[in-house]
């Protein structure tokens, strides 16, 4: 195993219309402890001042523009112009730490470990963020024995060579589940993941809730893709019964109110209470629009040649 002076890290982060943050994530990364090997931005069809402001620092990242075709598709590109042996992304909305890369390497101590993610803590202030944090909704989840199961893009590194014939799956166009998706992938294929806590990125989260709903609602749809891609590895819920429990749920959310306020004080409880009612429905709500939309032949026919062929992991 290269020892960490030895690793070349690629970054890859995907950009569309993020004028008003993107500048902060490259200044984070030009600033590691760990110099990345190179910083690959893909403006993906962006209309604000994106493309300016990537212009503005030259030949200290590597830029590349193309039309929008949602960040698994921007991630992709940038993945097929690194020159790393390790692949490293963040999101254009996230500030990774200063010794975040320094950290996130320490989690390649074994050649089965294909991915390592980071933990994600919020950037500004206000009770989403706060919420966000409480759940660490965006760490890598984990199993009950500790293992690993998926890898959030928020923060999130891999061996360069898992991406031979693994990219990420282009059929999911908006941001959510296309992370899980390659985790599911890679696991069967026999690769494993590790989790450094102390790789933090941090991550400027929604602000009004109708933002994060939103968010919450694409995930769910990105839910129903990844439910018809791997039935066998994804469990599968009886949806109907969830949505009409949720709806008649005011006893639930008082029990979400009472467990929050053992901690919390009142506006706090009720608030992260009332989150918790209003993202089950729109994952729910998320998870049925995916199944108005997304047709059973367009999920067999994918749109690009990125569902992989196998390729296993080195034993060691």
């Amino acid at each position: 195993m290269p020892e960490q002076t030895e690793w070349t890290i690629s970054v890859v982060v995907p950009v569309y219309n993020g004028g008003k943050t993107i500048r902060a994530t490259i200044e984070h990364l030009l600033r590691q402890s760990f110099q990345p090997h190179e910083i690959i931005v893909v403006d993906d069809g962006s209309t604000d001042e994106t493309a300016n402001i990537l212009k503005s620092f030259g030949s200290r990242i590597k830029s590349l523009a193309k039309t929008n075709g949602g960040p698994a598709s921007a991630r992709n590109a940038g993945i097929l112009l690194s020159t790393g042996t390790l692949v490293a992304f963040t999101d254009s909305d996230c500030f990774p730490d200063e010794n975040w890369l320094q950290e996130i390497v320490k989690g390649f101590h074994s050649l089965k470990i294909g991915g390592v993610g980071g933990g994600v803590c919020g950037a500004s202030d206000g009770l989403i963020g706060e919420y966000f944090d409480l759940h660490r909704w965006m760490n890598p989840e984990c199993a009950g024995d500790g293992s690993v199961l998926y890898l959030v893009t928020a923060n999130a590194c891999f061996r360069s060579e898992v991406f031979r014939a693994n990219l990420f799956d282009e059929r999911f166009p908006k941001a959510g589940g296309e992370d899980t998706e390659l985790s599911v992938r890679l696991r069967i294929l026999g690769y494993e993941f590790a989790f450094v806590e102390s790789a933090i990125v941090r991550h400027r989260h929604k602000r009004t809730i109708r933002d994060y709903l939103k968010s919450i609602a694409n995930h769910g749809e990105a839910r129903f893709i990844l439910e018809r891609l791997w039935p066998q590895q994804i469990s599968q819920a009886n949806h109907r019964k969830e949505i009409v429990r949720s709806c008649a749920g005011v006893s639930t959310m008082l029990r979400f109110y009472l467990s929050y306020k053992e901690q919390h004080d009142r506006r706090r409880a009720f608030f992260f209470s009332l989150l918790d009612h209003l993202q089950y429905l729109a994952r729910i709500w998320g998870y049925h629009r995916g199944k108005r939309k997304v047709s059973s032949s367009w999920l067999r026919n994918p749109p690009t040649p990125y569902r992989s062929s196998v390729v296993f992991p080195d034993k060691g």
